[in-house]
């Protein structure tokens, strides 16, 4: 009889480490950015690409799982960047273009595996999935543009960059929707871009509407890795 742990349990034991490695990160975050805290957010996040690295072991090798692990990849270079532009505000600008140019990435990645499981299970709406997604993108990115002072939000110099990432990630969420409605099993994977876009929305309050509180950080960041948690483990549920 078979007794060795499986690559499934340790798979979500790598999602369980990061979230607590990441409520660690926001106790010292919530105090200073410093080295240590970048340490403890790579460490966080280097945990739900591990977390998918055995998902893929478990299912087998595949595309879909490939592609999340790339976006994984991507996201986790963005953490880095990012904290580090906390902690050098003077090049901020700078960091932030990479970081979230490193983001924008990996959801095309992202997108690259959800059109992947769109061909395989829905074949017949894709383009609808994809035009009404893109329509709906826009849409929201221009209400957001439009109505951001009123929010109190000023995206000064980052405006088209930030319009460039809302259309991208709104997008993506969107798309997600669409095939989970049809593939109710999906859901677990939209779910993630759901958090995904409710953590950017929290980061954008922060980043360019004054919201200093402590507490938004532990928001921001515990949204933001249930969400790479949530879309690591669904290669558990979606290949095979």
């Amino acid at each position: 009889m078979e007794t060795g742990i499986s690559f499934e349990t340790f798979s979500f034991a790598f999602a369980v480490l990061s979230l607590v490695f990441c409520i660690i990160f926001c106790c010292f975050r919530a105090s200073k950015a410093s080295v240590v805290t970048l340490a403890l957010k790579t460490t966080s996040s280097i945990f739900f690409i591990l977390c998918a690295v055995f998902a893929i072991y478990q299912t087998g090798a595949s595309m879909f799982g490939l592609m999340i692990l790339v976006g994984l990849v991507f996201g986790l270079i963005g953490d880095i960047i990012l904290d580090i532009k906390v902690m050098y505000p003077e090049q901020g600008n700078e960091y932030f273009i990479f970081g979230t140019c490193s983001f924008m990435i990996g959801h095309f990645f992202y997108f690259a595996s959800a059109l992947i499981y769109n061909i395989d299970v829905l074949p017949n709406n894709i383009l609808w999935n994809i035009l009404a997604s893109l329509g709906a993108a826009i849409v929201v990115t221009a209400i957001i543009l439009l109505s951001s002072k009123k929010m109190g939000m000023d995206f000064g110099k980052m405006k088209w960059l930030v319009a460039a990432y809302s259309v991208v990630l709104t997008f993506m969420t969107a798309f997600s929707i669409s095939i989970a409605i049809f593939s109710p099993i999906f859901w677990i994977f939209a779910v993630g871009m759901i958090v995904f876009l409710l953590s950017d929305l929290v980061l954008s309050m922060q980043y360019f509407g004054g919201r200093a509180e402590k507490v938004w950080i532990y928001v921001n960041h515990i949204l933001y890795y249930l969400a790479q948690i949530l879309l690591a483990v669904s290669i558990l549920f979606l290949v095979g």
